[in-house]
């Protein structure tokens, strides 16, 4: 069941921000609030014995809907009789007749009031019936600061099963799929849930003879409600991407015959298909299968190597106390060596005391679940004893993941936005709300109830999932989120996916919270006029042209989302919405902002950013929005991307006032607003990421007059010329991506940013007029990615012994006179990828097999790539070519 707790925390809150409004009910709300927080002290027990108990989960609901009825009436109130703002005549007209029906209005709240504290007072003594045990719970916030961690905690998740009983499957996966006939040939992996057949593929997948073997590769995931033509989709847009070629922009209107056309050139002899599956009989009858392998569960010593890994993983080696090891045992023997089932219960022991009474407690818990759900199976009882030992706090972030479609990729960006948005995550002190929402993440990943996808160079989560099973599992546990919709339900979210077909067209759901569309397709003929109390809207690549005018009527959104739309304006009645805190307009067509903007206060983040490939499709222009005079006014704003200045200098300055911003981009700056730029900078203090884009390439800023640099800066883009690096550069102790473009700089800047200790991502391009580059020994010790593009006079580059040592990426590009690859890249033990984009053929020769002179230094490396652009008979770019330097034998 969904934590109730934290909706009555909500509901409190709502209370204590509203009761102005209220007027002569403020007596009622306030007994109401009072009376809910008396239940809340319950809750706790309830929601522990719920599980197994039908009366408790049926009491537990009604305190659940009695919390969302009385915050609908709050809300409701407040639609009607929040103040509005204006002046003028019409205006004091209005504000006279909203007043003569405010007596009545209240009356009708009272008696709204009057029926809800019934209705808490009869649930309030049904409570005495179940004998529960008063239980005074900490805060969200507190029990986050008991167990805070970095937000980089994740880079020390490790995925056990990745290292466990799966060596010797990978081998034989991988000497099928390279070695074999030269026909188009498949193999199957099969076996139950849980197993971990996706992870074995993913690591054959991702290993280094495949990536070798094939110049092209896609990972195409497959739901049970799958279309023909989505499969396709995804699969041609994973070849493309690792081909390096432009993905089309008419990709989502294509007709199954053009997407079967274009996959054609990839599916050829040679070429490999591997599945996994759960059924047998199936994996036999996919056509041109050559092998069939049955995944097996983990033998009991395999089994127990996991487990400990993960139940002991703050012991030294990881080793079970003896004092443990017969409860261990025990517990393992219910895994039925299923890694999923080992991982799960081994991240819920490992966040319980090494003492035998907790331990014996899950056991004998983990038997009473198995008991009472035998038709679940062990994995899943597992499952549902993992959601049982969450704190509250995290439960219902837990829970929300079933908004998402079967095998989502889930960004961390946008999971913890909505978290947020959702009034899931508490204010921590020092923190941003998004730090302790992170935190929240990693906690659910360190449990292995998500499964993370994608790291970035950071050591941060860029995607994750969770597993089919895990969905399930969530979905049975509590079907919150409407997987089945009736008529007379009050649905409070609902999310529309591909193939959705349970929401009928007469449907109407006025008591709606949240809606999130992931379907393209979808065709919102209905509008949002009756969902007067949305909070949560996410519109994501659906087929608008112009903004939908009844959206400035949803006053109570927090967040609204148009990424990838077609609209291009805002209209000035926005400022409607004036409890907004989340806009997203990223890589939509909007070009500027209107001025009704200025006036949503509550906005925390404007995100806004597209890409121009018309001149390059190797680093295609950054285009942003201009926004009005007075967007100082939005003083909690925390992030503004892509904001484009006008010519004055008070355009620039406006943005200092903005003290709250972590992340800011600006592009068009001319060269006279370098010193306003420098006066902006300085009062920006907890700014962590700026990007800088110069008018013209050729325009000079001057960024030297810095004395206080913002001291968390982590990100830095700047695309301007320079005539040297900036000194106070040097000084940023927590700079982990650095880019500089245009900059044209005289002397070296490897000498110069040598020494920065956090940095991991370096890019230059068009930044130095020198012939030669140079790192000295010790220098760039966290750098993981190198970046030289366009360098147009340099010729050498030395990288001296105990320099770069966890360098994994080198790219290189149209550098036209560099004479060979790096002096000292042979002592690169770590670098795996050496891309070569547009570089001169007589450079290529220098690195190609037995026959280059310099191959010897790059032999060791895994993938070496040369990419160069194709053009049309008018010189427009038609797209990339990708060409791989043929490597040593793929099994010597």
């Amino acid at each position: 069941m969904i934590a109730v707790q934290v909706v009555l925390e909500q509901l409190a809150s709502l209370v204590s921000e509203e009761t102005r409004f209220l007027g002569g009910v403020r007596g009622g709300i306030d007994e109401l609030r009072d009376d809910l927080y008396s239940m809340k002290s319950f809750l706790q027990d309830a929601e522990e014995r719920s599980e197994s108990d039908q009366g408790m989960r049926a009491w537990v609901k009604q305190v659940r809907d009695v919390a969302y009825d009385a915050e609908d009436i709050l809300e409701e109130f407040m639609l009607r009789f929040a103040p509005s703002h204006g002046s003028g005549f019409i205006h004091f007209l209005r504000n006279s007749y909203r007043s003569t029906r405010k007596l009545s209005a209240r009356h009708r709240l009272a008696a709204h009031l009057q029926s809800i504290k019934a209705r808490v007072k009869a649930i309030s003594e049904r409570r005495n019936a179940f004998s529960l045990y008063r239980i005074d719970m900490p805060s969200t916030s507190s029990a986050a600061v008991e167990k805070w961690h970095d937000p980089r905690i994740a880079s020390l998740y490790l995925d056990e099963a990745d290292v466990v009983g799966i060596e010797n499957p990978k081998h034989l996966l991988v000497s099928w799929l390279v070695e074999g006939e030269e026909k188009l040939s498949s193999i199957s992996v099969v076996g139950m849930g849980g197993l971990g057949k996706t992870t074995l593929v993913k690591k054959v997948y991702d290993s280094h003879p495949i990536r070798r073997s094939f110049d092209a590769h896609s990972w195409v995931t497959v739901s049970k409600s799958f279309a023909s033509a989505e499969l396709l989709r995804v699969a041609l847009q994973g070849f493309l991407v690792t081909a390096n070629e432009p993905v089309p922009h008419n990709l989502q209107s294509m007709t199954d015959f053009q997407l079967i056309d274009a996959l054609r050139k990839y599916l050829w002899r040679r070429s490999r298909i591997i599945f996994t599956t759960r059924i047998s009989n199936l994996a036999e009858s996919i056509e041109n299968t050559s092998h069939v392998y049955e995944l097996q569960p983990l033998p009991e010593n395999e089994a127990w190597t996991l487990f400990c890994m993960k139940a002991f993983r703050g012991e030294p080696k990881a080793v079970c106390p003896p004092e443990l090891e017969e409860m261990s045992r025990d517990i393992l023997r219910k895994c039925e060596g299923l890694p999923l089932a080992i991982v799960a219960i081994g991240g819920l022991l490992s966040k319980k005391k090494n003492e035998g009474l907790e331990w014996k407690k899950v056991r004998d818990c983990l038997a009473t679940e198995l008991k009472s759900n035998n038709d679940l199976g062990s994995l899943r009882g597992i499952l549902q004893l993992s959601y049982d030992n969450l704190p509250y706090y995290l439960k219902q972030c837990y829970l929300y993941l079933s908004v998402f479609p079967e095998d989502y990729l889930i960004k961390r960006t946008k999971l913890i936005r909505l978290w947020i948005v959702e009034r899931f995550v508490e204010e921590k002190q020092g923190f941003t709300m998004e730090e302790v929402a992170e935190e929240y993440l990693n906690e659910l990943v360190n449990r292995s109830l998500i499964q993370v996808v994608e790291m970035n160079y950071f050591t941060r989560i860029k995607t994750c999932r969770v597993h089919d099973l895990m969905r399930e599992s969530f979905i049975e546990i509590q079907n919150l989120f409407g997987t089945r919709i009736s008529k007379n339900e009050k649905v409070r979210r609902l999310s529309i996916h591909e193939n959705s077909e349970e929401v009928q067209s007469d449907m109407r759901f006025p008591y709606l919270w949240s809606f999130l569309s992931f379907s393209s397709h979808h065709s919102f003929e209905h509008g949002f006029r009756n969902y007067k109390l949305l909070r949560v809207l996410n519109l994501d690549r659906a087929h608008f042209t112009s903004f939908l005018p009844e959206l400035v009527e949803l006053i109570h959104l927090r967040y609204l989302s148009l990424r990838w739309t077609m609209i291009r304006e805002l209209p000035e009645s926005i400022r409607k919405l004036k409890y907004l805190e989340i806009l997203d307009l990223k890589r939509s067509s909007v070009s500027s902002l209107p001025s009704g903007i200025t006036q949503l206060t509550c906005l925390c983040q404007i995100r806004n950013y597209r890409h121009n490939f018309q001149s390059s499709l190797f680093f295609p222009d950054t285009l942003g929005m201009r926004v009005p005079s007075g967007i100082g006014r939005l003083t909690s704003l925390q992030k503004l991307g892509g904001v484009e200045v006008n010519e004055d200098y008070e355009s620039v300055r406006e943005l200092g006032k903005l003290t709250q911003l972590r992340r800011l981009g600006i592009l068009k700056l001319r060269e006279e607003q370098g010193m306003d730029l420098c006066y902006t900078l300085e009062r920006l203090k907890h700014l962590t990421a700026m990007y800088v884009v110069s008018l013209n390439k050729m325009d000079f800023l001057q960024l030297d007059s810095i004395s206080s640099p913002p001291k968390y800066l982590q990100r830095l883009y700047l695309k301007c010329s320079l005539s040297a690096l900036p000194g106070w550069i040097a000084s940023l102790q927590y700079i982990s991506k650095l880019v500089l473009q245009y900059s044209n700089l005289k002397s070296d800047p490897l000498k110069a940013l040598q020494k920065l200790p956090s940095l991991v991502v370096l890019e230059l391009r068009q930044a130095y007029a020198g012939e030669e580059l140079c790192c000295d020994p010790g220098g760039f010790s966290k750098l993981k990615r190198l970046g030289l593009n366009e360098l147009e006079r340099l010729q050498r580059i030395r990288i001296a012994k105990g320099s770069m040592p966890g360098l994994e990426r080198l790219d290189i590009t149209a550098c036209t006179v560099l004479e060979t690859v790096p002096d000292g890249i042979e002592n690169l033990k770590n670098i795996e990828d050496l891309v070569l984009w547009e570089m001169p053929s007589t450079f290529i020769k220098t690195v190609e097999r037995r026959r280059g002179e310099d191959f010897w230094r790059v032999q060791h490396i895994t993938t070496i790539t040369r990419i160069y652009e194709s053009r049309g008979r008018r010189g427009k770019i038609s797209g990339l070519v990708l060409d791989k330097i043929p490597p040593p034998a793929l099994l010597e």
